[in-house]
């Protein structure tokens, strides 16, 4: 190169010119050439021969990395019957093409145009079920076709026809991938002779012509579908009325439209007799404001058969999960609903007897206190307005149980990892709860009284008011005790969220049931009546007494909201509770007031009263990011963790080195969970056996949501904390789950076990 410069340094200027000349010349006859060499490479890109012309071997299109073909199911033609045609593609091996459902790349296979006899008329394209196909070393997937597929056309032939030879060209566009994509089209023709009398099926193409037909979606279906969104997830739900997924081992859901789901990489499916449910991350630009998607529902059997069905799936109502719902619970049978392991009888009676349990639980306290009050103000009623009361009482119970039930289902099957108790991980909700106990506390000890008497004490047992007030005095008891999970609750409602919306709502009526018994057979029982005390001026005593159990909780609450925003979240709010305090005195102190006073007093009660609410929008209530529990006792106190934080990786690492492992679910907004921990897991008895056992000791908090805490709680079927699962050392042992009420025996005796 060096000589070559020194060369051309040396040349005269006629040489120079020279060689410009030759240059140039050499430049004309590239540009003239251009369009020939072009048209070659694409030539022998797209299946052309040297000459330009489309390569066909018995009418086979011979293109790159594929054959093409028009072909019959039919050797002969009759006229007024239909004729099926298909369009054969047969991609080279690790090659395929692409069907009408979208995936993340890819366009379908395309017919332009049809030459066909004057009369006769093509159908659309009949569509085998794809496969769906992640493409290599990354998250996208395509729907397409792994090898051979026939892509099958019905074609009309007029009665009238009376040629002796029916010809059909297609004008057909495909793409063909592997690691990149080719696009080609061409015109691919078949000649049919015409017969009279019947179709005679062509040997060479009438198996697979069958064989395509059993892989074509049906709309023969009972199959109905629901889609919703929430969060960043599209959740599909399908019922069937005939067990269509008995032996189903895998399905996928394939929309005909874009935008609508992301294929990969998350894909949760859950599959039950009746019910299927496919939950999928929203696409980056997720369509807005869909009414119904349809696509395709493919179910994979047992014998490796795969059914197609055609389905429009609507948006969710309430409606629409209680339809799913009922089927699922038909479908299932007894045995079913609980893995077989549970009658739904049996459930019902745990369902039962958790609640029952419930009214001993601390969280469920001081709105009893309130009930204590509420029935020594009515021993003057009557037998029927008693009974009145209780139903009152248990109808508030049920319907809230029912209702916080049907919300959870809700956002679970809108992929949303929640479980029971899941407001109180929500800091706005605990904040509430904080103000409502506060405020309670404050007209039980006569700071301001609502109408005379608080939750309708002492209101007319005659007036409807009455029973409104037992009714939302049964919601109040449900909201707090939503924290609370007492023994046999935990199986009950596991096995409830994840049934069906009929088949759990079932069990939360009887949990609600439970609840609300004792009360309940007070009010229809004379015999019992008649051991509560009778009313009295001790009742002024006893009411300004029941405040401070109201203030234990709302200080509680207020550790909670701590714990979840930190110390200036839960200051703030402590700040609004003084401020609501100070509204009501003014408001209590101008009742007594001249009209001036009054309204001034109420205004300005009105004002401080919007301030302090207004702290629930503000951002130090947002909740903290990462595991809020950094080694914080119940009294505020620092202390060093003697535990490791959760992680699901962690607990397989430390099993497969053979070393078991003690993981403790718990939240801070779980009275259970803490009193657990403070009489047994944190007793230096059961610290010292965790030692010589050579434990590790675990600790998830879900104060906060956490989806990998949620998942957990989803596999064991428990709705909410506490769960406690002691894993072997042993990675091929099953792990053992503690009840939810412990004693240290009673973990010391399963260290033993290991």
């Amino acid at each position: 190169m060096v000589h070559t410069f020194q060369w051309l340094g040396n040349l005269s200027d006629s040489d120079v010119r020279r060689v410009r000349l030759l240059v140039m010349a050499f430049l004309l006859v590239l540009v003239a050439a251009w369009p020939a060499l072009k048209a070659t490479a694409q030539a022998q890109e797209s299946g052309l021969n040297d000459s330009g012309e489309p390569q066909y071997v018995d009418g086979v299109y011979q293109g790159d990395e594929i054959d093409v073909e028009l072909i019959a199911e039919s050797q002969n033609v009759v006229p007024g019957e239909t004729l099926w045609t298909a369009i054969r593609l047969d991609p080279t091996e690790g090659w395929h093409t692409y069907s009408k459902w979208p995936g993340d790349s890819g366009d379908a296979t395309f017919i332009h145009s049809w030459d066909l006899p004057d009369g006769a008329q093509a159908g659309d394209i009949h569509w085998p079920i794809p496969t769906w196909l992640p493409f290599p070393g990354s998250d996208l997937v395509t729907f397409s076709y792994k090898g051979e597929v026939l892509l099958m056309v019905p074609v009309e032939v007029p009665a009238d026809f009376a040629g002796d030879e029916f010809a059909m060209t297609a004008h057909v566009e495909w793409q063909v991938c592997d690691l990149i994509c080719l696009i080609e089209d061409a015109e691919i023709s078949l000649a049919v002779p015409v017969t009279q009398g019947e179709l005679r099926p062509d040997p060479q193409w009438a198996d697979r012509f069958a064989a395509t037909r059993d892989t074509l979606p049906t709309d023969e279906h009972t199959i109905e579908g629901l889609f919703a969104m929430a969060g960043d997830r599209v959740s599909f739900s399908f019922n069937s009325n005939n067990q269509a997924f008995a032996d189903a081992e895998e399905v996928w859901f394939f929309p005909e439209q874009r935008r609508v789901l992301d294929p990969g990489p998350l894909r949760d499916v859950s599959i039950m007799p009746g019910v299927v449910q496919i939950t999928h991350e929203q696409p980056r630009r997720v369509l807005t404001d869909l009414e119904q998607v349809d696509g395709l529902l493919a179910v994979q059997h047992a014998d490796g058969q795969v059914t197609g069905y055609s389905i429009t799936a609507e948006v969710a109502t309430p409606e629409g999960l209680a339809a799913i719902a009922a089927v699922a619970s038909e479908q299932a049978g007894p045995g079913n609903l609980v893995g077989g392991e549970r009658s739904l009888l049996t459930i019902i009676v745990f369902a039962m007897l958790g609640g029952l349990i419930l009214n001993l639980m601390p969280c469920v306290f001081p709105v009893l206190s309130l009930k204590v009050l509420n029935l020594t103000a009515k021993g003057g009623a009557s037998s029927a307005q008693k009974k009145m009361h209780g139903l009152a009482y248990t109808a508030g119970i049920v319907v809230t149980f029912m209702a916080l039930a049907s919300v959870l289902l809700v956002l679970r099957a809108g992929g949303e990892a929640v479980g029971w108790a899941f407001q109180l991980q929500s800091p706005w909700f605990v904040a509430l709860l904080v103000f409502l106990f506060f405020v309670m506390g404050l007209s039980l000890s006569g700071v301001y009284e609502f109408g005379t008497r608080l939750m309708g004490v002492g209101d007319s047992l005659t007036t409807s008011k009455g029973y409104k007030s037992s009714f939302f005095t049964g919601v109040l008891a449900t909201v707090v005790a939503s924290p609370c999970t007492a023994p046999f609750m935990g199986a009950a409602l596991g096995f409830a969220l994840a049934q069906s919306w009929l088949v759990a709502m079932i069990v939360f009526a009887f949990l609600g049931l439970g609840m609300a018994l004792p009360f309940l057979a007070l009010a229809f029982s004379p015999a019992l009546m008649k051991h509560m005390p009778k009313p009295g001026p001790w009742m002024v005593t006893f009411k300004e007494f029941m405040a401070f159990p109201m203030y234990a909780a709302a200080l509680w609450l207020l550790w909670v909201l701590g714990v979840q925003v930190g110390v200036n979240g839960m200051v703030a709010v402590a700040s609004a509770a003084l401020l609501l305090a100070l509204a009501l005195w003014l408001m209590q102190k101008g009742s007594h007031a001249s009209d001036g006073w009054r309204r001034a007093n109420t205004v300005v009660g009105l004002v401080l009263i919007v301030v302090a609410l207004s702290v629930l929008r503000m951002p130090l209530l947002e909740p903290r990011m990462g595991n809020p529990d950094s080694g914080v006792d119940m009294s505020g106190n620092d202390y060093e963790a003697d535990f490791e934080p959760f992680a699901s990786a962690r607990v397989e690492e430390l099993r497969n080195i053979g070393t078991p492992v003690l993981v403790n679910m718990t939240a801070a907004w779980c009275i259970t969970c803490l009193a657990n921990e403070q009489t047994t897991l944190s007793t230096q008895r059961v610290q010292q056996a965790m030692r010589d056992s050579g434990i590790t000791y675990m600790k998830g908090d879900w104060t906060n949501q956490d989806p990998e805490i949620s998942r957990v709680l989803d596999e064991f079927d428990r709705p909410s904390v506490p769960l406690y699962i002691l894993y072997p050392g042993d990675p091929s042992a099953e792990p053992m789950i503690l009840p939810q009420l412990l004693t240290p025996t009673i973990v010391l005796d399963a260290f033993a076990s290991l």
